[in-house]
């Protein structure tokens, strides 16, 4: 009787034992198949992303362009304002140098041409300290855009990257899983055809 009761447990262990390594075989392959579907939907994410990256660096881009654009036309537009005020201060330095037409105007005028002369020379400093500033400004800011671009690019670059591994994750992970599942198919068919033995 003890040798039967032995038996019998001996049977009712291996049972239980067998049943143990189905289901951690069930477990495994279930977890295959969600990191499969995980990098499926991985994929289908960074493809998203990918896509508004790239439309975002090319209206970035374009904006760049139009900003350099502007830039050009800000320093061309200072250096012709330098130009004109260089070139208004010689000849209001030629002006006062010539005694005659200092006499002249504080005769007829009262000095009021060269003290409006002054004003406007004072108010195109203002002017070209202005645009040297804006210009400045343009300058920073490009080349924020410029190392914004870069970056975008970069982690458009690194998306890439993650999606084509996700891509080959989820072809290898489902491979497995087809033949792990083809493979332990005994095994699995015999839980589906006998859930409670």
């Amino acid at each position: 009787m003890t040798r039967t009761k032995s038996d019998t447990s001996r049977k009712k262990w291996i049972v239980r034992a067998r049943e143990l390594h189905v289901m951690g075989k069930v477990i495994t392959l279930a977890v295959i198949i969600l990191w499969a579907l995980a990098s499926m939907a991985g994929y289908v994410y960074l493809t998203g992303k990918i896509a508004d990256g790239e439309r975002q660096i090319t209206e970035g881009q374009e904006q760049y362009e139009k900003g350099q654009t502007a830039l050009r036309k800000g320093i061309a537009r200072l250096e012709a304002g330098k130009k004109e005020l260089a070139e208004g201060k010689k000849e209001y330095k030629d002006a006062k140098d010539n005694r005659l037409l200092v006499i002249l105007d504080k005769w007829f005028k009262g000095g009021k041409g060269f003290r409006d002369a002054e004003t406007k020379i004072a108010d195109g400093d203002k002017q070209v300290a202005k645009g040297e500033d804006k210009v400045g400004t343009g300058e920073q800011r490009l080349d924020a855009g410029k190392l914004e671009l870069s970056e975008g690019r970069d982690q458009l670059s690194m998306a890439r990257g993650a999606r084509i591994a996700c891509a080959f994750g989820a072809a290898v992970l489902t491979s497995l899983s087809i033949v792990l599942g083809f493979w332990w198919r005994r095994s699995l068919s015999r839980i589906f055809k006998h859930p409670g033995a």
